[in-house]
């Protein structure tokens, strides 16, 4: 494979490399924790130039709490322009969960790709999940 078919992933590697973060590939892409947060870059093999880096099981979200959530990602999908939140719901163990994941998502043009929409993509999103648990207390 190109680097071309590898945009998105490569432009991450790049940046943690930079600022000397190490990360580790999953089967949903590469992971890494930069200033107390988890990160995950998720791998698209058929869109490599669709960047999508998550900030996964930001919260996890119980029965009571499940409205005032979903207000809250509402609110940070109003107010931010390329950042939005949403309830993942999965099942374990036979029983149902949910979790708030925020995501910074952002096409790339493969020749214009730059280390600074990483640096941009980290603060929105840390900066995104402080105003929602600050909704959450």
């Amino acid at each position: 494979m190109t680097m071309v078919k590898h945009v998105a992933k490569n432009l991450i590697l790049a940046w943690l490399k930079q600022h000397e973060v190490k990360a580790r590939n999953t089967k949903v892409g590469v992971n890494f924790v930069y200033e107390g947060w988890n990160f995950l870059l998720w791998n698209d093999a058929d869109d490599p130039l669709f960047f999508r880096l998550t900030l996964p099981g930001l919260f996890d979200v119980s029965d009571e709490d499940y409205a005032k959530a979903l207000l809250a990602c509402n609110t940070l999908n109003w107010n931010y322009k390329v950042v939005k939140a949403s309830l993942y719901e999965y099942e374990e163990v036979g029983k149902r969960h949910a979790s708030v994941w925020v995501c910074f998502e952002q096409m790339l043009d493969g020749a214009m790709a730059d280390l600074e929409i990483v640096t941009h993509a980290i603060s929105a999103l840390i900066e995104a999940a402080e105003h929602f648990q600050s909704m959450m207390e």
